[in-house]
């Protein structure tokens, strides 16, 4: 059994006390505003301090409030806010100089499926600190990782997560619109995402393997085949009347990167552009 402390009860920070708590360990939570506890002593309880509020600015301000400067020394910090891969450096120097063992770490989920086994939670920073707590951080999520000794680099794997969130969201809610626009249920695309996810992850597989050669040509479909499909769905955009911005953005890098030679190789080509300013 470890003893916790959470900093932050959040819709996330809530389900990582729960998460804790389901494992058995010992967990103190504190929130600004809901525990009569300070933060300092919430701290003092745990050797373990798992920070979980809006930013970095709102954790360093939480970290050093009345008290906290001797219960956190030669204990282990693990930073939960997103942020910058700057943001994380700067937070892991700070700690150094406080005598904290230092994590930063992304979520790459929702609160609701904290706990669960396939959740990913990438971590950097101290890696000796990550050894001694990993049996407790998996808890969080069975799939928990630890990409590197730079303190930087989970919020790199964040940043990375957030993409492929927001990427991926919206080309389905684009899907939903076209179908919604031409009289179709928009479950039908909702539907299929089980079947589209296996297509994305072979894909994935895919892409590595020529972005780790540096070279993509393939046997797969060429950057000239997709830019005349997405040509097609800009085109289907103006005749449905839905918005077009997303699929205009596509059309956009796609054709740079055919203009700067890519034609005749794989989407996965696309990294090349995507990688430049």
């Amino acid at each position: 059994m470890a003893s916790v402390t959470v900093l932050g009860l959040g819709n996330m920070g809530g389900a990582l006390v729960r998460a804790f708590t389901d494992a058995g360990d010992d967990v103190t939570g504190w929130s600004r505003s809901r525990s009569a506890m300070t933060a300092a002593e919430a701290c003092a309880r745990s050797d373990l301090i798992v920070a979980c509020v809006s930013d970095y600015d709102a954790t360093r301000e939480v970290l050093t409030s009345p008290g906290m400067s001797t219960e956190l020394v030669g204990k282990t910090l693990v930073q939960l806010a997103s942020g910058s891969p700057a943001d994380a450096r700067a937070m892991a120097e700070w700690a150094r100089g406080a005598a904290i063992r230092y994590l930063d770490g992304a979520i790459a989920t929702y609160p609701a499926r904290i706990g669960h086994a396939p959740t990913i939670i990438f971590y950097a920073g101290d890696r000796n600190a990550y050894e001694i707590h990993s049996a407790t951080l998996v808890t969080l999520g069975g799939q928990s990782t630890f990409v590197g000794d730079d303190p930087g680099m989970a919020a790199a794997a964040d940043l990375a997560w957030l993409s492929f969130l927001y990427g991926s969201m919206l080309g389905m809610l684009q899907g939903a619109a076209f179908l919604k626009a031409e009289h179709v249920n928009p479950a039908v695309v909702f539907d299929a995402v089980p079947s589209f996810n296996v297509e994305i992850a072979a894909e994935a597989a895919y892409a590595r393997g020529l972005i780790r050669r540096g070279e993509y040509r393939g046997n797969q479909a060429t950057l000239d085949v997709h830019l005349a499909a997405i040509e097609h769905i800009v085109a289907a955009a103006g005749e449905s009347g839905v918005n077009s911005g997303l699929v205009q953005l596509v059309r956009d890098l796609t054709a740079r990167a055919v203009a700067d030679g890519h034609g005749d190789e794989e989407i996965a080509a696309l990294f090349e552009v995507l990688r430049k300013r």
